[in-house]
């Protein structure tokens, strides 16, 4: 059956769905945008004569989303002409249209129970060549699929964005065990060819690649800083820039989504990996939940981590969390010599080599225990969430802004050095790193003759890169 995607339905209407439409209306695609009905009529809504039977009304939901965009500091949309190729409508006058759609493309609530319900209406409207997806960031395929018939999950699959689309250019394409290879052969080549994204193929597993991994890595560095006394701003001068990592780090990074939303995420996240070894992160620090139960949920309650306030004379300044107290204070400048060293340097693999190998600085020894825990872990994943090394490096670079994957790291610090380091601390050095090493392989990336290779741990060689 060919397959083709000339224009598409995006279900929901919220921050996400509004943003893909946006997106793929900016690529050429014709897009019709749907989500529920309103509650009920508001006060606003009867001064303007509208009824439950207006359209503006019943389709109000996704009206407001595409103002919204409009509205937007940053544009979502490239143009006018873009604008004009989004329509509107509802779930309830307008679920039929999706037979007149190529691609079906789910954005709500991340709650099976409404997801499930949804996909059983379209799997009876759609046409037999439509590619529908979800844009879950975590739910399993397989769970979203259960009970559906065969020829409805052959061409099913996960399309997790990145928010915002518009922007970040990675998309994590996820099939189910029953999704065709030609399908998804087809979407990764639409989407990057089209939708000019950066695609990664994932294995079903919770939170997929980039989340995992990027879940795994800032409560890695919250649990460190606990346990071994770290200020929020310290951890986050350390985390940042000099690490080569995104330069809002760990606190801010959280202030920014939200402690609440990353509370639910994890939680999930921790049901759903009964078998990691490290399933420990996957719980908050003690005091998350008190910041929670007192409101300190990040930028949207205009506190959390950090929280800007008028001074005497009338300008702003910042305070920082006491993670002991939970009280607000004064922000230091963090001022580690490993610290000063690494924000000279331009290069990112410099940076972070003088980073964390200065055994006698509090600050680099923290650096260190970030690190060498989080290449561990990555070690650990491959095979389970991706097939190769260059998936992770990929998902962690375009989807967190990383300038060096965990193996691209690894490599800088160097593998012999790192793993001897390791051996001497007593960390759990991974069998699969032991027997890489001891088959001479001591890099996960090599260049030879022009041709640049990355070490395979299914195959256990190295094989070529293919640009």
């Amino acid at each position: 059956m060919s397959m083709k995607i000339n224009n598409a339905v995006v279900i929901g209407a919220g921050v996400m769905g509004a943003g893909i439409a946006a997106h793929l209306a900016n690529c050429g695609l014709e897009v019709l945008l749907l989500d529920i009905l309103p509650p009920e009529l508001s006060d606003s809504d009867r001064e303007q004569g509208l009824t439950e039977n207006s359209p503006e009304w019943r389709n109000k939901l996704s009206i407001q989303a595409l103002a919204g965009l409009r509205r937007a500091k940053r544009p979502f949309f490239t143009s006018d002409e873009s604008f004009a190729r989004v329509k509107v409508g509802n779930l309830e006058d307008d679920l039929h249209r999706v037979a007149d759609y190529d691609w079906i493309l789910e954005t709500i609530i991340e709650k099976l129970e409404i997801k499930r319900p949804l996909f059983a209406k379209i799997e009876k409207l759609r046409r037999p060549d439509s590619i529908v997806t979800t844009n879950t960031s975590g739910l399993p395929i397989k769970q979203i699929t259960a009970g559906m018939t065969e020829g409805f999950k052959q061409y099913f699959m996960g399309t997790h964005f990145f928010n915002p689309p518009t922007y970040i250019r990675l998309l994590e394409i996820i099939p189910g065990e029953e999704t065709l290879p030609e399908a998804v052969a087809f979407m990764k080549s639409f989407c990057t060819e089209r939708l000019s994204k950066d695609v990664i193929i994932c294995k079903d597993t919770p939170n997929f690649i980039a989340n995992r991994m990027g879940s795994a890595t800032n409560l890695n560095a919250m649990h460190l800083a606990y346990k071994m006394g770290m200020r929020v701003e310290e951890v986050d001068a350390l985390c940042g820039h000099a690490m080569a990592r995104l330069q809002t780090a760990v606190f801010r990074s959280s202030d920014a989504i939200g402690l609440d939303t990353n509370y639910n995420v994890i939680r999930n996240l921790y049901a759903n990996v009964p078998n990691d070894e490290r399933r420990d992160l996957f719980v908050y620090p003690p005091y998350v939940e008190k910041m929670i139960a007192k409101g300190l949920l990040g930028n949207k309650t205009g506190q959390g981590y950090y929280k800007t306030v008028k001074a005497e004379d009338g300008t702003e300044k910042e305070l920082v969390l006491d993670l002991e107290t939970l009280e607000y204070r004064e922000k230091i400048t963090p001022d580690f010599p490993c610290l000063r060293a690494a924000e000279k340097l331009e290069d990112p693999a410099e940076r972070l080599r003088v980073l964390v190998s200065d055994k006698n600085d509090r600050g680099s020894l923290f650096a260190w225990e970030v690190v060498a825990s989080d290449l561990i872990y990555a070690a650990n994943r491959v095979l389970e969430i991706c097939d190769t090394i260059m998936d992770i490096d990929n998902a962690m670079k375009w989807g967190y802004f990383w300038r060096l994957g965990p193996f691209e790291a690894w490599d800088a610090l160097g593998l012999k050095e790192t793993v001897a380091r390791m051996k001497e601390e007593g960390k759990p050095v991974p069998q699969r790193i032991e027997k890489m090493l001891a088959a001479g392989c001591d890099s996960f990336y090599r260049e030879i003759d022009g041709q640049r290779f990355y070490y395979d741990f299914r195959t256990e060689s190295y094989q070529p890169i293919k640009e």
